[in-house]
């Protein structure tokens, strides 16, 4: 089936999003030519997209570079990275974390705030304002279940958001665009981005309770009801034998790390403990790598500081089910407890986007996000 050609006005924009983002990720200043042949534009395109941004201050004529030939210098111009600030926040049951960059995805300032007991609109906009920056978008990061209108359907950590249109409240009181999103899901959303290239992954949230997201095509997969991986939703699921209302349970209590390093040590008990555990989640795991076929499983949350310890049996639990050729690689990821904090800020910077730069549909700078915080 024929698709039809893109409008004039798509294309621009298209344009001009390929032109901000080569000018942002080389970090320096260039001439028309050097953009035309790092976007493959004309440079009558490129020299048009330049009028175009010229009444934004995201890209700024730059000093002409010295030239040992006569003739005009070329011109050259800039993205400025202090055009604008990006928010990101994470939102527990006990603290508020906020981390800000600028514009090009440099780090200018993080905060974290108590959350347990407040109204949690304001203390999101306490933890944003300990910054001492005013962000131009904000993007959040939730511990709850959202319905297909954006707004919080469930919250088992802070019950206070439930059925709270948490992105169109908050942004009607900070006059700025805020995209709000499950924290697992943005948290995979990160891994996608900052790990080894891979169209699909499914991250398996091992903390105190343990949470699934798939990333299919570099996009959270959220199904018709936004309901896809809340495998918690089904009616009387328990993921192990001992967990309580999808919290775990150890020997040692509701902290695993002293039952792990018992195991790094050597210790047979707290080994098997720990390979029980693998074999008890590994059918629910197996049955969602079936589903969606994923290239990699990403293995984040407190549990993955573990390492080997904890991956290792994991991977054996999973490969004694799956009667397949290539099973998915299964990997611990790059951010254990910033994964939803990042990934928020990638969506600030998605949703922002045309506030941000004047241009729609400019992806975050992940290249920059991986090179400082992975």
């Amino acid at each position: 089936m024929r698709t039809a050609p893109p409008t004039p006005s798509a294309l621009r924009r298209a344009n001009a999003r390929d032109c901000v983002v080569a000018l942002r990720d080389a970090g320096t200043a260039m001439t028309l030519a050097e953009l035309a042949a790092a976007t493959g534009l004309s440079r009558p395109t490129v020299d048009a997209v330049l009028e175009d941004l010229a009444g934004t201050s995201t890209v700024t004529p730059a000093p002409a570079a010295a030239s040992g030939s006569a003739g005009r210098p070329a011109r050259r111009f800039r993205f400025d990275p202090s055009s604008a600030a990006v928010a990101g926040l994470d939102l527990g049951a006990h603290s508020i974390r906020c981390l800000i960059t600028d514009a090009s995805g440099q780090v200018l300032a993080r905060a974290e705030v108590p959350s347990a007991g407040t109204d949690p609109l304001a203390a999101l906009e306490r933890a944003v304002d300990a910054t001492g920056i005013t962000p131009d978008a904000i993007g959040v990061a939730v511990p709850g279940i959202l319905a297909p209108d954006g707004r919080i359907a469930r919250s088992l950590a802070v019950p206070a958001l439930d059925g709270l249109d948490l992105a169109g409240t908050l942004a009607a009181r900070l006059d700025r665009p805020v995209a709000v999103e499950n924290d697992i899901k943005l948290a995979a959303l990160a891994e996608h981005h900052l790990g080894p290239a891979a169209d699909s992954i499914v991250l398996l949230q091992l903390g105190h309770r343990i949470s699934v997201a798939v990333v299919l095509a570099g996009v959270i997969l959220q199904g018709a009801h936004r309901l896809a991986g809340e495998l918690g939703s089904q009616r009387g699921m328990r993921w192990t034998n001992s967990s309580q209302r999808g919290r775990l349970t150890w020997s040692t209590g509701d902290d695993a790390r002293e039952l792990i390093e018992r195991a790094a040590d050597g210790d047979p008990a707290a080994a098997a403990e720990i390979e029980e555990f693998c074999a008890q989640i590994a059918p629910r795991l197996a049955t969602v790598l079936l589903t969606v076929d994923p290239e990699r499983v990403v293995v984040g949350g407190g549990l993955s500081r573990a390492g080997e310890t904890l991956l290792a049996p994991l991977r054996r639990a999973v490969g004694r089910l799956l009667m397949t050729e290539h099973p998915p690689e299964l990997v611990p990821a790059h951010l254990t407890t910033d994964g939803a904090l990042v990934g928020a800020l990638g969506r600030g910077f998605a949703h922002g986007s045309s506030r941000l730069s004047g241009v729609p549909d400019v992806p975050a700078p992940w290249r920059t996000l991986h090179a400082t915080l992975a």
